[in-house]
């Protein structure tokens, strides 16, 4: 997923899709996991994420 595809509602889906995959039958890998919720986390804070941030969950997204 391109970084300007990541619109604030695309962060929002792609972060609730991957709630599932958290608790449930994951295909994340540890480091994958650990970063969704990482991010998560700090998006339900602030609402923002860096660009190397987006990037990386794009990246994971697109994996699956």
């Amino acid at each position: 997923m391109d970084l300007n595809e990541l619109s604030d509602k695309a962060i929002d889906y792609i972060l609730d899709e991957f709630k599932d995959q958290l608790f449930g039958e994951a295909k994340l890998t540890t480091w994958e996991k650990s970063f969704v919720e990482s991010v998560t986390d700090q998006w339900a804070r602030k609402r923002w994420l860096s660009d190397k941030q987006k990037e990386t969950l794009g990246k994971i997204w697109d994996k699956q």
